[in-house]
């Protein structure tokens, strides 16, 4: 028995919205490594991006980043605000 292989396909791309950042995955334009593009805007700038193999881990990934610079936004909000007071 041949070993196989499932190879995801995205044809177009996927937005969404999460936690007020755009998340935008696109299959990657290098066929011979393939996976998926991902990126992260706000405010049309782009604060992430990188690769992944499959569809759900772009998008999992992404969150993760997403949680990631909310979190220290918040945290150098209450360091200001600890300044001022």
């Amino acid at each position: 028995m041949k070993d196989r292989c499932i190879v995801e396909e995205l044809v177009g791309s996927i937005e969404e919205n999460f936690q007020g950042y755009e998340i935008f995955i696109e299959s990657n334009c290098d066929y011979y490594r393939g996976g998926f593009e991902w990126s992260i805007m706000k405010d049309d700038v782009i604060w992430h991006s990188d690769l992944a193999f499959s569809i759900e881990g772009s998008l999992s990934d992404a969150q993760r980043i997403v949680t990631e610079l909310n979190s220290s936004s918040q945290a150098t909000v209450k360091r200001c605000n600890n300044i001022l007071i």
